[in-house]
């Protein structure tokens, strides 16, 4: 399935046509621009039961997809999911292992098949998110709050890539660490009610409420490591701590190191549901809002290829 709005496509048109060159007759490019070439894409693959179905895209592009085809599939077994990274952000990839771009991504995963090797895979469970009763929505990564908030700044630069990244978040730290202003804009607290599997959580006020069914949050912060613990469960976390509290903990998370209870309340969970004024929240890297409610549950499972 390839996007050719990503942001790596459309630096590199010709990435397509090389993906077409080393598909060959294993496969074929879709290109799927709207959401309409997409679901029509997506009914054609269910037809002709493709078992892979690679995203030429990033986060962004995947979690459109993997909701075209939780919609298309119902309740049948879905596609195994090959990423090629080709977004502005590719975390679930990079969560995986997964790197190098496209080209190198889809040659590794076709001398396998054509060699008769079975396809090294990761079974993760989706994300199901509906705010306000509508239709859902599928991914791996979610988040309120803070979260938002980066992505905001991280868009707003007009460059967003991991050198970017990695200047915003020196940046969040340094002024969180000295009480500044930019820590101060990206960490407003939003007064909510939680509650994981019907219980509700004691504090009302958070810097971001998130939910992964893998581990890393994005850039590498692994805050969501207890998200494998129990099959058919996701790791909810919300960080009720101070912004230099949270500041101190990002190395811990980096090294996937349990949250301490004076910085997050932390929970596996079936179900996490939010409500508040117009809560805002990113679903894998994209951002929504929601008028009052925002319901997670646990989605259908899907095996992600590892090349």
């Amino acid at each position: 399935m390839n996007n050719p709005r990503s942001r790596r496509n459309r630096r590199r048109p010709g990435i397509a046509r090389r993906l077409r060159a080393q598909l060959d007759a294993d496969g074929e490019v879709a290109d799927a621009a709207t959401p309409e070439e997409l679901d029509r894409a997506v009914e054609r693959f269910r037809a002709a039961e493709v078992d892979v179905v690679g995203v030429n895209g990033g986060d962004g592009t995947g979690h459109y997809v993997l909701t075209a085809l939780a919609r298309a599939y119902g309740g049948a077994p879905l596609p195994r999911l090959l990423l090629l990274r080709a977004g502005a952000m590719n975390t679930v990839a990079h969560g995986h292992g997964i790197g190098g771009g496209p080209e190198r991504i889809l040659r590794e995963v076709l001398i396998r098949r054509r060699h008769g090797f079975p396809l090294r895979t990761a079974t993760r469970d989706l994300l199901r998110v509906t705010a306000d009763g509508r239709e859902p929505r599928y991914g791996f990564i979610f988040g309120t709050g803070a979260m938002v908030t980066f992505l905001e700044a991280y868009y707003g630069t007009g460059r967003p890539s991991p050198a970017t990244a990695a200047l915003l978040i020196g940046r969040a730290i340094g002024s969180a660490l000295l009480g500044g202003p930019f820590a101060a804009a990206l960490t407003r607290r939003a007064p909510l009610r939680v509650t994981t599997d019907g219980d509700e959580w004691e504090d009302g006020s958070y810097l971001a409420v998130a939910a992964g069914s893998t581990p890393d949050a994005g850039f590498g912060f692994l805050a969501f490591h207890r998200c494998g613990e129990q099959p058919g469960f996701f790791h909810a976390v919300g960080v009720t701590g101070t912004v230099g509290q949270l500041a101190r903990s990002l190395p811990r998370l980096r090294r996937g190191r349990p949250w301490r209870r004076r910085v997050a309340q932390d929970e596996v969970a079936r179900e996490l549901v939010l409500e508040g004024e117009a809560p805002r929240y990113t679903l894998d890297g994209d951002l929504y809002a929601a008028e009052r409610t925002v319901r997670v549950e646990t989605g259908p499972p899907v095996e992600i290829v590892l090349p």
